[in-house]
């Protein structure tokens, strides 16, 4: 009965009808395109909001090619319910042998988007790559890494691997700055300059106040260092670099007007 139904159909598709669904396939992915353009639009507009606009692309993408898709092939192909049917599970049967690791991914997509242990505009740490989640695709994840490059990683990997979320979600972010001096030197003063610092600069929350951990550090030769980690909250977890700099020019600065020396004399 369905061979009878599958030659029925067959015969009746016209090229028309195959050059309107790929003009769909086209609008869809003009569509996804024009919702990115939009979010990015908005997020400039209201810059508080970019984490909450960011974490709906992932699931407005999805949705868009899935029921294009399907409800394209009903309207356009006008197949039988039989037709239809098997049509959906010979791709289902199809795309698990032959593209088992993409449809891997794929799958491992969808429970990233319902799990959540990161979203789009979050800062994660992932096998020693770390930066900014700018896409979560059908197959892939997409990060922009602080020298600006493309890191592109199957959504399968996040399933069995480890993956650090530094914003988990939200605008801001806890960061750090490592600063080194002598071992020998005031390290109450110092604390205090690196926090007087921190509460100057525009880039924090200082609602939440900076503050200082100190560390014993061996280094060549036997030389103990302190390494005075400085950790607060960015108001917004793109100015990362820029606080970083800002951050320590300001701190070499001070230095030099107080004549601290970084090595031991």
């Amino acid at each position: 009965m369905v061979d009878k139904e599958i030659k029925k159909f067959i015969s009746n598709v016209e090229i028309e009808t195959v050059f309107i669904f790929i003009l769909l396939l086209a609008v869809l992915v003009v569509g996804v395109n024009l919702i990115r353009f939009l979010s990015r639009m908005i997020t400039k507009k209201f810059p508080n909001k970019r984490m909450y606009v960011f974490q709906w692309i992932p699931v407005f993408s999805f949705s868009i090619y899935f029921f294009g898709i399907v409800v394209g092939i009903y309207v356009i192909f006008e197949p039988s319910q039989e037709v239809f049917l098997w049509f959906v599970a010979s791709t289902i049967v199809a795309f698990a042998l032959a593209l088992k690791d993409i449809l891997f991914s794929i799958i491992a997509g969808i429970v990233l988007l319902v799990d959540k242990p990161f979203q789009v505009g979050d800062r994660i740490t992932f096998n020693n790559e770390y930066g900014e989640i700018v896409s979560i695709g059908l197959r892939s994840v997409k990060l922009l890494t602080l020298d600006e490059s493309i890191v592109t990683i199957p959504n399968s990997r996040f399933i069995t691997d480890t993956v650090s979320s530094s914003s988990a979600g939200q605008l801001d972010m806890m960061t750090t700055v490592d600063v080194y001096v002598a071992i020998d030197k005031d390290l109450n003063k110092i604390k205090a300059i690196l926090e007087k610092i921190a509460l100057e600069s525009s880039y924090l929350n200082i609602e939440r106040k900076p503050f200082v951990v100190i560390k014993e550090v061996l280094g060549i030769g036997g030389i103990i260092s302190a390494m005075m980690t400085t950790k607060c909250i960015l108001k917004d977890a793109r100015k990362e670099k820029s606080f970083q700099t800002a951050f320590l020019i300001s701190v070499n600065k001070e230095f030099k007007n107080q004549n601290i020396q970084r090595t031991i004399h």
